[in-house]
């Protein structure tokens, strides 16, 4: 069998979720049937990720800032992938995320290869609010057999593009669980250390973190950013100006951080301000590594977090509106050792790539088998 994955940005500091989840998922699959995975071009500066290695990545999307050149990308990228496609004699093609960058592809194919077969992944509800995608979507429902979904959230949007429920299927995303398999309670923590997650713009409540530190002086906070580019830059000094003028001196930032397990293992306490509910992301990558680790986590109370998180039983819920209730939060729970123990219960029952994967060739197979 033979399956193509058109897969987002294949480096680093793209949404980091999706990117891997795409690359965890496509070695899984690996194992049983050929895969291709079709991406963008990396640019020059861009970080190096093993996690491609051993798969077979072809950079046929090409992005550019220019908005005429990048239609003629389009027009470019769709030819070139309906060729790919027919050299490699592939009829079954996965999208991960409903990219803009995919559709002018997805319409070529869905005229001029007719026979292939159609599986997409929504990972959020950004994806589906914007009116094109939406029209898209409804426009040719008829060429997607299954609508894969991360999240039970997301079927009540999905229903509503025209999609019957039979054709919406739940399969979760996960992460590089063995990177956490030989986790325990540490003793060498770093008591008194928040380690906050956040980007560092204003609208991703990153200046939260300011007025919580103002607040708390008594702890060392850590603002800790996976990957740091050139486009940071600018955003990074909007943060240092406004910690500057408030006075802070507890906070530390750490930038490109390649070893987020050691980070969380050396810490006790995570804050996650998600910063709405069309975020990239509805099952935090972020949140289920801090689980991992034994961390007691506040998550800001967005209501697709009520699937993954239950309140003051494996994280703390907060209104990211009011940094006093986080205070207060915080002060009330940060010696609570059942919260974190009951996370990483949640978290070592949460699927791996293994299931997952099975879960992806059971419905091609079935899929096939109904054609």
């Amino acid at each position: 069998m033979r399956l193509a994955m058109f897969a987002q940005c294949m480096y680093p500091p793209w949404i980091e979720g999706i990117k891997n989840n795409s690359l965890f998922l496509g070695k899984e699959l690996d194992k049983h049937m050929e895969i291709e995975i079709i991406s963008h071009l990396p640019p020059k500066d861009s970080i190096e990720d093993s996690n491609k290695n051993d798969l077979h990545i072809n950079f046929l999307l090409k992005l550019s800032d220019n908005f005429f050149l990048q239609i003629y990308y389009y027009f470019i990228w769709a030819i070139k992938s309906l060729i790919f496609i027919y050299q490699k004699k592939i009829q079954v093609i996965s999208f991960q995320y409903l990219e803009t960058s995919f559709i002018l592809s997805m319409i070529f194919l869905a005229f001029f290869k007719w026979n292939t077969i159609f599986l997409l992944t929504i990972y959020s509800t950004d994806e589906l609010s914007i009116s094109y995608k939406k029209y898209f979507l409804k426009l040719f429902r008829w060429k997607f057999k299954k609508i894969i979904i991360i999240s039970e959230y997301l079927r009540p949007s999905v229903r509503c593009l025209w999609f019957k429920d039979e054709d919406i299927v739940y399969i979760p995303i996960s992460y590089d669980k063995k990177r956490y398999s030989y986790s325990s309670p540490s003793e060498n923590r770093k008591k008194n250390t928040i380690l906050f997650s956040a980007w560092p713009i204003k609208e991703a409540w990153s200046f939260l973190m300011v007025d919580l530190a103002k607040l708390l002086p008594e702890y060392h906070f850590i603002f800790a950013m996976r990957f740091f580019n050139r486009k940071s830059e600018k955003e990074m000094e909007i943060l240092q100006s406004y910690i500057k003028s408030s006075g802070v001196e507890n906070i530390e930032i750490l930038r490109n951080i390649t070893d987020m397990p050691k980070l969380l293992w050396e810490i006790s306490w995570f804050v996650l301000p998600l910063q709405d509910i069309n975020i990239k992301m509805l099952i935090p990558v972020a949140l289920l590594e801090a689980m991992a680790r034994w961390n007691l986590c506040f998550v800001s109370d967005l209501p697709n977090l009520a699937l993954l998180v239950k309140d003051q039983d494996n994280a703390v819920l907060f209104d990211k509106k009011n940094v006093l209730e986080l205070r207060d939060k915080i002060v009330k729970f940060i010696d609570n050792q059942d919260i974190p123990h009951n996370a990483q219960n949640f978290w070592s029952q949460f699927p791996d790539y293994i299931t997952i994967s099975s879960q992806y060739i059971s419905l091609i197979n079935s899929i096939q088998w109904s054609n």
